[in-house]
């Protein structure tokens, strides 16, 4: 991305409207929330408020910039994004659409995944999994989402070599970043949860960097109510890293059944 400190674009009618506002903690997370959304063409970060303007629309912009101490503008330029001709989820089936789903009281395994335990692909109101299509959660959530089942602890993971898309260079100059997210939740007042994880490896197949967790999302965390709640965590891909692991655990607080909740599971990487 083209960066310049100190400018705003200029729109023909005096004004750019963008087409959401995120608040961020720096311009690093502004520019990567730009990068993950394949139609943004421009953000402009308020220095004195962190907010992140994104912008998917510039045939207002003019060219010329107008002096705002206050604004760093980033445009978006021809090779910023990997794989530059599409916004691609290095997660397999994150959203559970793929294969088959559970519409009663037993087990249907995730397709792409591998698993342990009673981990279920399950269809969106069927009352054994919790959730129903009305109760909060991703807006474009599709039929199904994962659900934890009957045991106690139940897991799912993948892993892929970034190697296949992206030069090692890269990663070890610490140009790529990634851009982690899912939809985590339960039922009601019950603990039972969810969380996933996502480790990079080097080539020897050893951590490299931190692992980033999003949850678990608890009941008060949900205001005890039944629902799907955003998490997500942006940061550069570790120097070494080749793989990464993604890997979801769900657990069982009290009762008989795992009532742990997941969906939309995203991984986007960018230079």
């Amino acid at each position: 991305m083209s960066t310049m400190i100190g400018w705003q674009l200029h729109c023909v009618n005096k004004t750019c409207v963008p087409c959401t506002t995120v608040i961020v903690l720096n311009i690093f997370e502004c520019r990567t929330a730009c990068l993950a959304k394949f139609l943004c063409k421009a953000a402009t970060y308020h220095q004195s408020t962190s907010n992140c303007d994104l912008f998917v629309d510039l045939s207002m912009y003019n060219g010329t910039m107008l002096l705002d101490m206050n604004i760093v503008t980033m445009i978006v330029t021809d090779g910023t994004r990997i794989p530059p001709e599409s916004e691609v989820n290095w997660v397999i089936n994150g959203d559970a659409e793929t294969g088959p789903c559970q519409s009663g009281s037993g087990v249907t395994h995730p397709t792409g995944w591998s698993y342990s335990g009673t981990i279920t692909q399950m269809y969106y109101g069927n009352v054994v999994g919790n959730q129903m299509l009305t109760d909060p959660g991703p807006s474009n959530r599709g039929n199904c989402h994962f659900y934890g089942g009957n045991s106690a602890s139940t897991t799912m993971w993948q892993t892929h070599n970034m190697t296949n898309s992206i030069n090692p260079l890269l990663i070890d100059s610490q140009k790529i970043w990634f851009d982690f997210s899912a939809w985590i939740g339960g039922y009601l007042d019950q603990d039972d949860n969810a969380q996933v994880s996502l480790t990079f490896l080097n080539q020897s197949n050893q951590n490299v960097g931190n692992s980033t967790i999003l949850g678990p999302v608890l009941a008060v965390d949900r205001g005890n109510k039944t629902s799907l709640v955003f998490r997500q965590a942006i940061g550069p891909v570790p120097v070494g890293a080749r793989t990464f692991t993604v890997k979801v655990t769900m657990t069982r607080a009290s009762g008989v059944s795992d009532g742990g909740d997941i969906d939309s599971i995203v991984l986007f990487l960018y230079q």
